[in-house]
């Protein structure tokens, strides 16, 4: 029986859980940086084909998702004077810094595939492994943080809000920063994401960025560094490690969760893995049109990771969960039938009122916002489910594991990324876009917008055919915290 006594937590201030999220400026940049621009990079830059590229990224996240309940274990049972968190997300996000730029420096020109492939390999594992050494402890730390069913909630909205704020400053915006424009020999537009100096610059900028982040989210959260040395921990061994990681993966709540959000995550990722190719091939949009579609999603992302928080209060996780379903299921339609269905031109401008309307873009801009939206609650949603699951393997057993459920979940989440960047970089390949090619066949391009358009609506279908079966309440949570607190009264 457990004898433990669970208090009613005390509600966490905004501004204490925003100096937390900081943190997770450094994720946004670097796992952003990435996703947004790598696959351009080495397909457009470095000329590797779209299923090496893939194959690169992939093996790394997969090698990020295998590490990662390892480092679960390693924090859960982490004795020092600073606490089991702390210095990890320190070392780890100092490390991250020189990972990422080195991404941005292979070199380009006539070197053979195999070395390219080997070196962008290579680059992404750092960073990866960096990205372990710090995202694990981290997050769970805010486990330990906010530990009430309403605030797990809205420290999963704050955080993947200043996630998406990030990304907009440093990914929305990059096309004007970082990627603007050149006057090629002939006087022709020469796209900016062909240049390798334009990744070096913003390699540089982001890395400086991402070490000023890990520094301000540490000495935010120094309350945290706790000496721990006097508790009595089972210890980091082999064993250790495997009794815990088949623990929560029997968990069978748990799955419910990691199905739902894996599903949804697939969606995502295939729509921002692809995105970028629409934008420069089906919708030709310029620098500025790029800012504007681009850094007006990001903010659609963070504004659906804090509506979430306002849907849970009012009415539940679930429900959430299904509004923003709904919001991605339409954003993607609308693009299918306008685009593909209905021929709309993306660069169609109508006149009104003596005015020129854009409306190809302005219809593309509403569907991809209104994607974002939706899509972006998906995560914070299903992170503080996972932080409800670790209280209730508290309340049954008395035995925190927060390292490990957020260690799992991020090894179920990153094995669907590998499974996903791998699955796109053969999408694009399927659709006939050649790598390094200025221009592309009218036939590859409208290929490449129809499967951008179609697969986010079915995958967010085919995810809440699972959400529906999570039985995990607000009203069963408290009720089995009473529970915990009768029996240790008894």
């Amino acid at each position: 029986m457990n004898t433990s006594s669970p208090d009613t937590p005390k509600r966490i201030s905004s501004w204490r859980i925003l100096g937390y999220a900081i943190g997770e400026g450094a994720t946004s940049i670097t796992i952003g940086g990435i996703s947004n621009f790598a696959l351009l990079y080495y397909t457009s830059v470095l000329g590797l084909g779209a299923g090496m590229a893939g194959l690169a990224l992939s093996v790394s996240v997969f090698w990020d998702a295998v590490t990662d309940p390892v480092m679960g274990h390693v924090s859960d049972n982490t004795r020092s004077r600073w606490g089991r968190r702390l210095p990890y997300v320190l070392l780890g996000g100092l490390l991250l810094a020189p990972a990422f730029f080195s991404i941005w420096i292979l070199p380009a020109g006539t070197w053979p595939v195999w070395m390219l492939f080997t070196l962008a390999l290579l680059a992404n594992l750092m960073v990866r492994t960096a990205s372990t050494i710090f995202g694990i402890p981290y997050v769970a730390m805010g486990f330990e943080l906010c530990q009430g069913y309403e605030d797990r909630s809205r420290l999963q909205g704050i955080r993947n809000a200043f996630f998406m704020v990030v990304n907009l400053v440093f990914g929305g915006l990059a096309w004007s920063l970082f990627f603007r424009d050149r006057t090629g020999p002939n006087g022709a537009r020469v796209d900016g994401t062909a240049f390798a100096d334009n990744y070096v610059t913003m390699g540089a900028v982001l890395s400086a960025t991402v070490v000023v982040l890990v520094l301000l989210c540490v000495w935010l959260n120094r309350d945290m560094a706790r000496d721990n040395r006097g508790e009595q921990l089972e210890g980091n061994s082999v064993s250790g490690f495997w009794a815990d990681f088949t623990k929560i993966l029997s968990d069978r709540l748990a799955w419910y969760v990691f199905a739902f959000f894996a599903i949804a995550l697939f969606g995502m990722l295939f729509v921002s893995q692809l995105q970028m190719l629409v934008y420069v091939f089906f919708m030709e949009f310029r620098p500025q049109e790029k800012t504007v579609v681009h850094g007006g999603g990001m903010i659609a992302a963070g504004l659906g990771c804090l509506f979430q928080t306002w849907l849970t209060d009012r009415y539940d996780k679930k429900t959430a969960g299904y509004i923003g379903m709904i919001f991605g299921f339409c954003g993607g339609v609308l693009l299918l039938l306008v685009f593909i269905m209905m021929g709309l031109s993306p660069r169609a401008v109508w006149p009104m009122a003596g005015i020129d309307v854009p409306v190809g873009l302005s219809t593309f801009a509403l569907g991809q916002w209104a994607w974002w939206f939706g899509a972006s609650m998906l995560g914070p949603i299903s992170m503080s489910m996972v932080a409800d699951l670790s209280e209730i393997r508290y309340l049954r057993s008395g035995t925190r594991m927060d390292g490990g459920y957020s260690s799992v979940f991020s090894f179920l989440q990153k094995a669907a990324m590998s499974l996903g960047l791998l699955l796109s970089g053969w999408l694009i390949a399927t659709t006939g876009i050649v790598s390094g090619a200025d221009t592309q066949s009218p036939e590859a391009v409208r290929r490449i917008a129809m499967i951008t358009f179609a697969i986010g609506p079915v995958l967010m279908v085919l995810s809440y055919f699972v959400l529906r079966r999570y039985p995990v309440t607000r009203e069963s949570l408290r009720a089995m915290e009473e529970d915990a607190r009768q029996s240790s009264s008894s």
